[in-house]
């Protein structure tokens, strides 16, 4: 028996429930979400208007991550996991009912989008927390994120059929099958085990352990460096293609293209992250994807928006798989790891979200600032230099770690 079929037995039946259950998430937010801040577009007809949107989607989901982690230590993280893919079906119940009125309404929207995140993330970290060791976490992830690849190539790949024949129909159709996908998640969860734990909820001992508190820290700092790229491209470049194209087809390509990248990429990871080969994995990754956006800097058009996306595709993954190992990894070190994991993640998770709003914010205090063109250039510029920033993190926190 090889190393990896030993790895995977490794894996508890839970375990394959859960991938499940994320890569239905996975299939419904990419069927959706990417084409809402298109459908928002096509009404508001507003860049900085759509970064408002998903600068409160980021806000609330700090939020909801907050309150669900004191749910979870409450009862359970199942309810909390069952709560948020219910507000989260709440949320495509009311776009499909209000249709295009739901346009003013973004600020709303984007606020109740956030707090579902929030909780499904919550109940979803604490159980591959559970679910996995460090042994296990690479091969973990590495399938989980194959699998997430998948679902996100399949996705635009109906959208874009169905918003071709049926231009403002196909919206709600899409919103429609995006509820039943939450919605059979849900259903899901019940193959799940409950597992209650200590009531007690510290978020200052989340932030601030008695033990490790600088290596906890230098996680933190990556946490934040990787939320602050994050918090632009969830949503400007592919918004970009649409405005560029005005054609959702070729929106459509575009995510079929990226998520081509990410399953190869995906793919590689599965196959070939070992616990020594993180550093290898994070510097090629960081370096690369500093370089993706050279193109952005000359001109921001269809080719360059192209080229950028398959490369960030590619190498992403090769980023968020290891920091997401080594999280898991730092936290197990940390005082009461198995007792105080919902605060842990609560904190790491509100300094992602911050990272992400400041990045949003920077976007919009440059929109005001500069030109249009100039304000993109210099976003991407910033964001091109976080990877980097992450490494510096990634290295020091992983050397500390392994002393």
């Amino acid at each position: 028996m090889n190393t990896t079929e030993a790895t995977r037995q490794l894996l508890p039946p839970s375990s394959k429930w859960l991938l499940s259950i994320n890569t239905l998430f996975a299939g419904a937010s990419a069927l959706s979400n990417t084409f809402l801040n298109i459908y928002l577009w096509k009404f508001l007809q507003s860049v900085e208007q759509i970064a408002i949107y998903n600068f409160y989607i980021f806000l609330f989901s700090a939020i909801g991550y907050t309150i669900a982690g004191w749910i979870a230590k409450k009862s359970d993280r199942l309810y909390t996991l069952r709560i948020g893919v219910a507000i989260l079906a709440l949320f495509y119940i009311l776009i499909i009912s209000f249709g295009s009125r739901a346009v003013s309404l973004y600020v709303l929207l984007g606020m109740l989008q956030g707090i579902g995140t929030g909780f499904f993330w919550l109940s979803y970290n604490v159980l591959v927390f559970e679910v996995t060791e460090p042994e296990t976490r690479d091969e973990y992830n590495g399938a989980n994120g194959f699998l997430f690849a998948v679902a996100t190539m399949a996705a635009p790949l109906l959208a874009g059929r169905i918003l071709s024949t049926l231009p403002m129909k196909g919206y709600t159709i899409i919103f429609t099958v995006s509820f039943a996908l939450f919605l059979t998640a849900v259903l899901i969860t019940w193959k799940l085990q409950p597992k209650g734990g200590p009531p007690s909820y510290d978020l200052y001992a989340g932030f601030s352990p008695q033990e490790h508190k600088n290596l906890w820290r230098k996680m933190l700092t990556m946490s934040f460096s990787m939320g602050f790229r994050e918090g632009t491209l969830a949503f400007l470049p592919f918004l970009l293609v649409f405005v560029v194209t005005q054609d959702e087809l070729t929106a459509s390509r575009y995510l079929l293209f990226t998520s081509a990248g990410s399953l190869v990429a995906y793919y590689v990871v599965k196959k070939f992250l070992t616990t020594a080969r993180r550093n290898t994995f994070v510097t090629t990754a960081a370096f690369m994807l500093g370089l993706s956006v050279l193109m952005l800097l000359f001109e921001v058009n269809k080719v360059s928006l192209f080229v950028f996306g398959i490369a960030n595709s590619l190498f992403t993954p090769l980023l968020v798989i290891p920091y997401s190992c080594l999280t898991y990894d730092v936290m197990g070190q940390l005082p009461e790891a198995v007792h105080r994991k919902v605060e842990y993640i609560v904190i790491r998770e509100s300094v992602v979200n911050t990272g992400r709003c400041l990045s949003i914010l920077a976007l919009i205090g440059l929109q005001w600032l500069l030109s249009e063109g100039l304000s993109m250039k210099l976003t991407f510029l910033l964001v091109g230099l976080s990877p980097l920033v992450a490494l510096f993190f990634f290295r020091r926190t992983n050397e500390t770690l392994r002393v």
